[in-house]
């Protein structure tokens, strides 16, 4: 009796085993199949000249959804195909998944939104050497075989928001608290800090301000908004000045100023741009934004693949105009917003 327990105690173990390996290469497969078919089915019978794909960590993004909008009408232009990878799928896909399915596709180039971690070098690495060309854009991977990078200059960045600190100079030092991601693997902050810092020193500022930073927990709006609102909600006094380095914090901030009755008491500078952004400059909620020519952005990296597929060769930097938007020209930019609403 107990030799034929053990015997079907070993039965059942072996059966779940298998049971498990068959689920697991069933899902491997469903996997592959849903990754392949994000790019190749869509495309099947389509004619174009070459087909290419962006690769961004969230496609709903206000920038990279506006140089991806920018790419993709400079490469019809051409005749050629660009696909926002992972943009129509009901699974959620990380930033390196994506980038492997445009890998694993064949397509004819990538413009992928990078890092600097690792993984995202192996990726490009691998793509390279397979034949296909990346253009990183926003944020590059240094160490990697890309061949350009389409994006804007940290350190130009640091001096705009370094002039628009100083204009606040006065004989009272006043604080200036920079809001700054947890992962800042790419994201040039410590360059930008740096622009800041040494514009105010060249033009003898730095003795009416005291630069501090503060880590914001997450990249993602539940994560900015909830590290944001504490700061309002604290019984400390709120700083002069606030810097948001990036478009959520910039949108959390405007709100927490409405949410807590906060509006008036510091002066905020913001980057990039969106409907809530625009609407917080005009209602003097927030004072400016510092923003990215995002159409510029999105041409240049369709003419960097476009050059190196022609010649084999590419400028290794593609520089976008940075520009600033405040109460004396939030108006021109509402007005377009309204026109290309109306035209579309």
């Amino acid at each position: 009796m107990k030799e034929h327990k053990v015997r079907r105690i070993g039965f059942l173990i072996a059966f779940f085993i298998i049971i498990a390996a068959a689920v697991t290469l069933v899902a491997a497969y469903l996997y592959a199949g849903t990754a392949a078919g994000s790019v190749t089915e869509r495309s099947a019978g389509e004619d174009y000249r070459r087909h290419y794909a962006f690769v961004c960590r969230d496609g709903q993004d206000h920038l990279y959804r506006a140089i991806y909008d920018a790419a993709r009408e400079e490469a019809a232009l051409n005749n050629d195909h660009l696909e926002l990878i992972g943009d129509n799928l009901t699974t959620a896909y990380t930033k390196e998944e994506r980038m492997e399915i445009a890998v694993d596709a064949g397509v004819d180039g990538i413009i992928v939104e990078a890092d600097e971690s690792t993984q995202m070098q192996e990726l490009i690495d691998r793509a390279d050497a397979e034949g296909i060309p990346v253009i990183t854009v926003g944020r590059d991977n240094t160490a990697s075989a890309r061949r350009s990078f389409v994006g804007f200059g940290y350190y130009d960045l640091g001096q705009s928001f370094g002039r628009l600190i100083l204009r606040n100079a006065s004989d009272d030092p006043k604080d200036v608290l920079i809001l700054m991601s947890a992962d800042s693997e790419g994201s040039g902050q410590n360059i930008i800090f740096q622009g800041i810092r040494e514009t105010l020193e060249r033009l003898d500022g730095s003795q009416y301000f005291n630069l501090t930073t503060m880590t914001v927990p997450e990249n993602t709006a539940f994560g900015a908004e909830e590290a944001i609102s504490s700061m309002f909600r604290g019984s400390d006094g709120m700083p002069q000045i606030i810097v948001c380095l990036n478009e959520v914090y910039t949108t959390c901030v405007c709100q927490a100023l409405v949410d807590y009755n906060r509006v008036g008491e510091t002066i905020v500078y913001g980057f990039y741009e969106n409907d809530t952004i625009l609407s917080s400059i005009e209602k003097s909620i927030i004072t400016a934004t510092v923003t990215v020519n995002t159409e510029q952005m999105g041409r240049f990296c369709m003419e960097a693949l476009e050059e190196y597929m022609s010649s084999g060769y590419v400028n290794e930097f593609f520089p976008a105009d940075i520009e600033v938007i405040s109460g004396e020209n939030v108006g021109e930019r509402l007005d377009a917003g309204t026109e290309e609403d109306a035209g579309a």
